[in-house]
């Protein structure tokens, strides 16, 4: 009975697994295209960092406001349900671009499915934080996050490259039909990832672990963690988010005119540098899964180091310089959203996973926002240099305030026990 349930356990696990790689194919391909097709139609910046920023600031408002019941009800029934409205939104996409709508609907179309998939988002996250801390031991717990992370920047470079393949024959439309039906594979996939009871009902993920043999209640080792953590690791944790979370938007916003300014009227090199973002991503996930890079190293040193290679991207415009540069960047910063990922699953107690994790990604989408409209405004008003100084004058003073006032014995412990 008890290999049994380690077994349904570990299948739940790949299926999980298989969730969060497929929703971040969708999720990539889909704002790629939005992207790029904002700043075709509209042929400004500032639309396009708003575009970006309506993926976050509606799910920074309603998280809040539903953050109480962030830790209520099934888990894998909420990602079910929630995925459906990424896939309606994809769909309704995919018919608005092939109708031919005028640039004006179809700009408040982008915009109505990206607010809608930034509440998505929001809950999305809690709900599966919460599937991953009941249903598996603190390690497991851990690695499982890890993974899941790494796969999900996999997922983008292979979301970036396949808009980048579609987008370069103009086919639009393909990129949200694509979506649509990723989306909905992924919703198979967390139906999947819920073990069946014996009655054929969805049985909670913590009562299979529990069958299973890990302890999915906090132990005495990790109720003493929760305590010695305290609200000023989780101050901590919120308040240095929000750089690294700005950062990536911010990225991805000025990587259009980027794009543009490297290689005029290609779709092309910005699908490379979304693919390259994405790949750095992806090696930064393996390096912390694999315990080639440590989360205390990552903490004293992504910061800094982002300052300087946001210095090399403003100074260069030689292609093959800017797509590494801007890999490097993406691998060294995601880095730090990891760490921060895996500290909001772990640092606070497990009946109040859920509302911190939305807390945390009101901050981060609050940071996410600002950055994306910051950068289009940069770009317009001062020009793609003072934009990249502008990212790495930001890293370089909270790399700076981490060695001064964020370093502390409780993170350092909570660091260590990860």
């Amino acid at each position: 009975m008890k290999h049994e349930a380690t077994s349904r356990s570990a299948r739940s696990g790949r299926w999980l697994l298989a969730f969060f790689c497929t929703s971040s194919v969708a999720e990539t391909l889909q704002a790629v295209t939005i992207m790029w097709a904002s700043y075709r139609l509209s042929h400004n910046a500032v639309v396009t960092g708003a575009m970006n920023a309506a993926a976050y600031l509606p799910g920074v408002v309603l998280g809040l406001i539903v953050r109480k019941r962030a830790d209520s009800g099934d888990a894998a029934r909420r990602l079910s349900v929630t995925n459906w409205v990424l896939f309606t939104g994809s769909a309704l996409l995919t018919l608005v671009w092939t109708a031919g709508s005028p640039p004006g609907p179809a700009l408040a179309a982008f915009a109505a499915v990206q607010c809608s998939l930034s509440f998505v988002k929001t809950m999305n996250k809690a709900h599966a934080g919460r599937f991953i801390r009941q249903g598996y031991a603190a390690a497991d717990a851990v690695r499982l996050r890890q993974r899941s992370t790494s796969l999900a920047q996999a997922g983008g470079a292979v979301g970036g490259g396949a808009a980048g393949v579609l987008l370069g024959f103009g086919a639009v439309g393909w990129c949200f039909a694509t979506t649509a039906l990723l989306y909905l594979a992924g919703l198979m996939a967390v139906r999947r990832a819920a073990p069946p009871s014996p009655r054929g009902a969805a049985a909670p993920p913590a009562a299979a672990a529990r069958e299973a043999g890990p302890v999915a209640a906090p132990g005495r080792q990790e109720r003493a963690r929760s305590t010695t953590a305290g609200s000023r690791v989780l101050r901590t944790i919120l308040l240095y988010s929000f750089p690294s979370s700005g950062a990536l938007p911010f990225m991805s916003t000025v990587a259009v005119p980027l794009a543009q300014t490297v290689s005029p009227g290609s779709g092309d090199f910005y699908a490379v540098l979304s693919v390259a973002g994405m790949s750095g991503g992806f090696l930064a996930g393996t390096a912390l899964s694999s315990g080639r890079l440590s989360s205390d190293l990552v903490l004293r040193t992504a910061f800094l180091t982002g300052a300087a290679l946001a210095v090399g991207i403003a100074v260069t415009r030689w292609p093959a310089a800017v797509v590494m540069l801007f890999l490097v960047l993406s691998a060294v910063v995601t880095t730090h959203v990891m760490v921060m990922q895996v500290l909001t699953n772990q640092a606070p107690p497990e009946d109040q996973v859920g509302r911190f994790t939305v807390v945390r990604n009101a901050v981060a989408g609050v940071a996410k926002c600002g950055a994306a409209l910051v950068a289009g405004w940069l770009v317009e008003a001062l020009g793609l240099t003072a934009a990249w100084i502008a990212l790495a004058l930001v890293l370089g003073a909270a790399g700076f305030s981490w060695w001064g006032v964020g370093r502390s014995r409780e993170m350092e412990e909570l660091v260590g026990a990860n």
